[in-house]
Order: structure tokens, then C-alpha cells, then sequence
């Protein structure tokens, strides 16, 4: 008798033990494609929010995000994927003037110093001290050349490093006019341009 409830006892563990590695199977996580965005599944079977799933960000709703700034301040392209720059939050500048981190991820920042009632981002005020520009308000940006992947950025106050070698002027239909830094401090124009390479502005623009 002994030796049955002994054998009934082992089979019921290795039932239980089964049954348990199904269970952790059929709740691995897995991404889903539904309504026309991707979501992830977790291991408990929840739509994952607010965080990193590998090279990918998963927003509030659980969308995984495109074309778009993470919270914590990386960009992720048209595929959803990191661009692997790191955080515009993050850089390896230091200010005595302010604590804030410098805008550093490479590409080109523009906003609208006037209502121009076509979508495009709306700055409200722009400012040179030293060696840092600062804006405050909405940013479109787009990285390198493809102004056809250009996204807003959220509202705020953004920092960018200057250098010796920032290029400042005016562009029109007929080319690029440099201007000194000075003179450039004292001008203005509908639209203002940022372009960003190896963590520092490398030129600012003012154009149409």
C-alpha cells in the first residue's frame, strides 16, 4: 500500500511540474501587430507600457513608438528601432550657468518664431549667452537629410553647445549669407534653423 501512494505521489509531481512548464510557455512574451501597431505581450500576459523592449519603446497605450523621442530622450525611426545616439538629455558638457543637458543627438532642429499657421513648430523665445544657445517651445526635428522623417518634439526649454566653429547666417533662395555671431545675436527671422553634428551646433540659420 505504501509503495502506491508513493508511486501516486511522484506521478502527481511530475504532473504538477508539466503542467506548471506549459504554463511559463503559453506566457512567454510576444509581439503582436493589431489595428496597425506593434504591441508586447508579457510573460504575464499584460500589454507591456511605458518601457524598453529591447531596441523598442512601448508608449502609454502600448503602441510601440516611430518616428518619435522616448521619455528618456532617445529617438526611434520609422521601424521603431533606437537610432543609436544617445539621449539629447545626456551629454558630456557641463554648464556653470545652468544644470541642464545640451541637446546632442545629430541632425537638424527648426522651429517657427511666428505664428506661420502651417504646422510648423512654434519657439518662443531664443536666446545666445556664452556658449549656449537656448529655445524655449516646440521643435521639429529630423535626422541628417531626411526632412521626410521630421517629428515634433514635446514643449520645453532646450540647450544647445556652441563652438568656434558654428557657422551662423541667413538662408534665402539664392544661398547661405554668413553673419558674425554678434550680428547674429541681434538678428532675426521667421524660422530658425539648428543643425547638430558630434554633440555641438555646428551652424545656425535663420530662413523662410
Amino acid at each position: 500500500m505504501l509503495s502506491k501512494n508513493l508511486k501516486a505521489f511522484r506521478l502527481s509531481v511530475v504532473l504538477a511540474l508539466i503542467i506548471s512548464l506549459f504554463s511559463i510557455t503559453s506566457f512567454a512574451g510576444y509581439w503582436t501587430f493589431d489595428f496597425g501597431d506593434w504591441y508586447y505581450i508579457d510573460d504575464y500576459g499584460n500589454v507591456a507600457t511605458n518601457r524598453w523592449v529591447g531596441n523598442y519603446y512601448l508608449g502609454s497605450d502600448g503602441a510601440m513608438l516611430i518616428n518619435s523621442w522616448t521619455p528618456d530622450g532617445y529617438y526611434v525611426g520609422s521601424d521603431g528601432a533606437w537610432d543609436g545616439q544617445p539621449s539629447r538629455y545626456s551629454s558630456g558638457y557641463s554648464s556653470s550657468s545652468s544644470s541642464s543637458s545640451y541637446v546632442t543627438t545629430s541632425g537638424t532642429y527648426y522651429g517657427c518664431l511666428h505664428d506661420s499657421g502651417y504646422g510648423i513648430a512654434h519657439l518662443d523665445s531664443v536666446s545666445i549667452s556664452g556658449d549656449v544657445l537656448t529655445v524655449t517651445g516646440t521643435l521639429d526635428y529630423y535626422p541628417g537629410d531626411n526632412w521626410e522623417n521630421t517629428t515634433q518634439m514635446s514643449y520645453g526649454t532646450y540647450q544647445f553647445k556652441l563652438s568656434g566653429q558654428t557657422r551662423y547666417g541667413e538662408g534665402t533662395d539664392e544661398g547661405f549669407y554668413s553673419m558674425s555671431k554678434s550680428d547674429f545675436i541681434y538678428s532675426t527671422g521667421p524660422v530658425l534653423y539648428i543643425t547638430v553634428a558630434n554633440g555641438v551646433a555646428t551652424e545656425l540659420c535663420y530662413g523662410a
